[in-house]
């Protein structure tokens, strides 16, 4: 008998697909200028498995416990899965193995590319400026080659000197143009390509980036459509097995709201300066200067108090009480990075392929969760 798939379950491999042709429909109109080293992608969608690990064990271990050894092995053995899954397919796992993402970009066409110098310009030494797509990157990258360059001293040929001095100036000086050498931009760039491709085996775009080259050419599978497509799904299909309990806690404990009422209230409330001028004015006694005294340190003192008590009462409330709501929080933030991604970054083929590669086996995973 076939089971029959639940509304929820629909949302839920619907969301990534959905969202992807929404994107798409919108990079028709929309312009954003995305930083791909913000802080936000920098700190959070990079280092996302980290953070939707961390928010994901937590509601489990709130709302199941870990008496129940049976639900916890199951969830173990659904993270343990797609982790290995996410390792297999980003990372460098194995010392001299590329990960899958690279396979793929390296077999159809891709390779990491040290076109640092315009070739198209002969007499006037300039930057490539289709060497990344960004001046931060492109200044970084050279910082990179012309440590990499100064390291190879068992090739102390002039054009290695060359390619150090011109690289040493865009570096240190940040110019944009340099005088005719006695090599031509486009030799220069061949000759890098080939020493350092000689020197490494360059099959990954972790390598690549570390020695300061651009990976270029191939099919690349979108790796932030992939992971965010594998944190959502992690998150959202384990919230299958906790959600009634955390909906029921969520609106359990309505006592909270209450209590900050009454603290907001508080802080509204409390007898200031101005409440003594307007009271008695003007200040020509003792009293009055006591008072003054008095309303300028008590009320800071009592609104701080009050804010302490207001933010104790948040954290327990969401972090300890319904860490759902850090769950909900997470999946919108990987939600609008997708979108953002999907209209900005990659060919619509390669956000497919990063989608298609995550739902392989995370539809395996929660197809049948129960």
């Amino acid at each position: 008998m076939r089971r029959k798939i639940s509304g929820y379950q629909i949302f839920l491999f619907s969301l990534c697909p959905v969202t992807l042709v929404f994107g798409h429909i919108l990079s028709y109109w929309l312009n954003i200028d995305a930083d791909k080293d913000g802080w936000f992608n920098v700190y959070f969608v990079k280092r996302g498995w980290f953070w939707t690990s961390v928010v994901g064990w937590w509601c489990f271990i709130r709302y199941r416990g870990l008496q129940q050894v049976g639900s916890w092995k199951k969830v173990l053995l659904r993270y343990v899965v797609l982790t290995a899954w996410w390792l297999f397919f980003t990372q460098s796992i194995i010392s001299g193995a590329a990960p899958i993402m690279d396979i793929v970009f390296t077999l159809t066409g891709g390779r990491c590319n040290f076109d640092v110098f315009d070739p198209n310009e002969i007499l006037q030494w300039k930057l490539n400026e289709k060497f990344h797509d960004t001046v931060n990157r492109r200044q970084r990258s050279l910082a990179k080659l012309y440590n990499v360059l100064k390291d190879l001293k068992d090739d102390p040929t002039n054009m290695v000197k060359h390619a150090l001095s011109r690289i040493e100036s865009w570096v240190s000086e940040n110019k944009d143009q340099l005088m005719e050498g006695n090599y031509t931009p486009g030799q220069l760039n061949e000759y890098i390509d080939e020493i350092l491709h000689r020197w490494r085996k360059i099959n990954s775009s972790n390598i690549c980036q570390s020695l300061g080259g651009q990976w270029i050419g191939g099919h690349d599978p979108s790796g932030h459509i992939f992971l965010i497509t594998l944190m959502s799904m992690f998150l959202l299909g384990e919230l299958q097995a906790i959600g009634k309990r955390a909906w029921r806690a969520l609106w359990k404990d309505k006592a909270v709201f209450e209590e900050l009422r009454a603290h907001c209230i508080k802080i509204l409330t409390l007898k200031t300066l101005w409440g003594i001028r307007t009271r008695r004015s003007p200040v020509n006694n003792v009293g009055d200067v006591r008072d003054v005294l008095r309303a300028l340190v008590k009320p800071p003192l009592e609104s701080a108090r009050e804010v302490y008590y207001i933010v104790t009462l948040l954290v327990k409330y969401v972090f300890w009480n319904n860490p759902v709501i850090l769950l909900v929080v997470l999946v919108g933030m990987w939600w609008w990075s997708f979108l953002i991604t999907t209209i900005v970054f990659h060919t619509l083929w390669e956000q497919l392929s990063g989608l298609i590669c995550a739902y392989i086996v995370a539809t395996l995973v929660y197809l049948n969760i129960n």
